[in-house]
């Protein structure tokens, strides 16, 4: 095997956690999600049954607001420090510093419409890297309900560096997808829900076929949010898959990983 078939390290061994601050229109969504499960967690037994759907509905709210206010609450602010504008900053500098061979950038969110107001992350991200000079067919947003051929055309362009900026789910963009060639670094906007969808995730970059000998991957992790729980708990899931695969003598099982759902007392602590 030649060069083309090694597989890429992480710079620094590993993804990388990138800490941004709370912004303000998170703050309020979160002391609301808080007041609401304080709400709830006063309740009888009987009404807490009738109203089973409070702490998941919750948790949808406070997830996707980490990622950007402006999903949950259509008229928030586009605030510099959300992890939208710092996906736009990172892109950027890695365009520039890959420019000599056009390295691309892969960009992670499950989290990316808010279909109240029609605001749509990932048309956000596309418009302000146009803004900043990156030309408007380089960048490409994975959508669902592409044809395969078209999808083909999609990833060859960016193994080509035809497209440099390529957006999507887990869903649209995760699963058994070549872009690996000139990829260089990739994003995940949010912590998907399974250890495995990470993995896939992250097998778009670490994956044999990659000119690059080192890439870059970024958790993006919104301070006082669920972020550093979710990715903690995704590498304690995978630690616990890893183990099962690879032990003789049998495991307890999965659940008591799985069901690892957040206690009231940790969202008070946050």
């Amino acid at each position: 095997g030649g060069v083309k078939d090694k597989i890429p390290e992480m710079e620094g061994g590993k993804a990388q956690d990138l800490y941004l601050p709370q912004t303000r229109a998170l703050r309020s969504i979160m002391k609301f999600v808080k007041s609401e499960l304080e709400h709830y967690e006063q309740m009888s037994g009987k009404e807490k049954k009738e109203n089973s759907h409070i702490p998941l509905t919750m948790y949808g709210i406070a997830k996707a607001a980490a990622v950007d206010a402006r999903l949950v609450q259509s008229d928030a602010e586009d605030d510099q420090n959300s992890k939208t504008n710092e996906a736009v900053r990172q892109t950027l500098r890695s365009l520039k510093e890959t420019a000599d061979y056009k390295g691309t950038v892969a960009i992670f969110a499950d989290n990316y419409q808010n279909k109240q107001s029609g605001f749509n992350l990932y048309d956000d991200i596309r418009n302000k890297l146009i803004a900043e000079g990156v030309p408007a067919d380089e960048i490409v947003v994975m959508r669902s309900g592409m044809t395969v051929k078209k999808k083909l055309e999609i990833f060859e362009k960016v193994n080509r560096g035809e497209v440099r900026v390529i957006l999507g789910s887990t869903f649209t963009l995760g699963t058994g997808v070549n872009i690996q060639e000139r990829l260089h670094t990739l994003i995940h906007l949010d912590a998907p829900n399974r250890p495995m969808d990470y993995t896939q995730r992250n097998g778009r970059i670490i994956r044999q076929g990659n000119m690059n000998k080192e890439v870059k991957v970024f958790n993006y992790v919104t301070e006082g949010t669920f972020d550093s729980y979710l990715y903690q708990t995704l590498e304690n899931k995978q630690r616990f898959i890893s183990q099962i695969m690879t032990s003789k003598s049998p495991v307890r099982s999965c659940e008591d990983v799985d069901e690892q759902a957040l206690s009231y007392a940790e969202i008070k602590a946050l």
